[in-house]
């Protein structure tokens, strides 16, 4: 039977041997010496070396997006239009949740079309317009159940925007130059 320590010193042995094999002993012909990288090397083709140098240069690339003592990270949530889009449809779903006026003249970008429940059209020229309407009639109840009931992951940009509703009430939002996403339409 081996005891423990014997099998400690056959694994260092067989490692050593493996790494002076590699690392600079004579090839088979005896004429050359080759390192492990050389012999690695030659056995790639030349498409194995392409793709190992386009690897590098995105890797490279994308430690230097991160800056110093950053890791990379080649999937950045927030640098994606759709991630972007379900996270700011998730703040309109909280502001509507929670009733608050004040975050959700934040994520507006004025001027914004408002249409009541009654359809009366009311053009919010700036924050202190939507902060001046009542919150019932803003958050009604059409709204607040359309808004809540869609899956924020599904979302996509659409030629006027993103809408945040089912049926005739919604949110819409859009990117604006200069401004990011913002709220363009709100229909109770």
């Amino acid at each position: 039977m081996f005891r423990k320590k014997n099998i400690y010193i056959y694994f260092a042995i067989a490692a050593s041997v493996l790494f002076f094999a590699g690392c600079g002993a004579p090839s088979l012909n005896g004429t050359e010496a080759e390192t492990g990288t050389a012999v690695m090397e030659k056995a790639m083709t030349e498409e194995d070396k392409e793709d190992k140098s386009e690897t590098i240069a995105v890797e490279e690339a994308d430690m230097a997006k991160a800056g110093p003592g950053e890791e990379a990270n080649t999937d950045r949530k927030e640098d994606r239009p759709e991630k972007k889009i379900e996270a700011f449809a998730e703040l309109i779903q909280e502001a509507v949740s929670d009733r608050d006026l004040e975050a959700l003249g934040d994520l507006i970008s004025y001027p914004c079309v408002f249409i009541t429940g009654d359809e009366e059209t009311i053009i919010l020229e700036k924050k202190e317009d939507i902060l001046k309407q009542n919150p019932d009639l803003v958050f009604g109840d059409d709204l607040m159940v359309s808004v809540a009931n869609v899956d924020t992951a599904t979302l996509k940009a659409e030629g006027e925007g993103v809408i945040l509703g089912e049926g005739t009430s919604g949110i819409t939002f859009q990117e604006k130059p200069g401004f990011g996403l913002g709220i363009t339409e709100i229909r109770e």
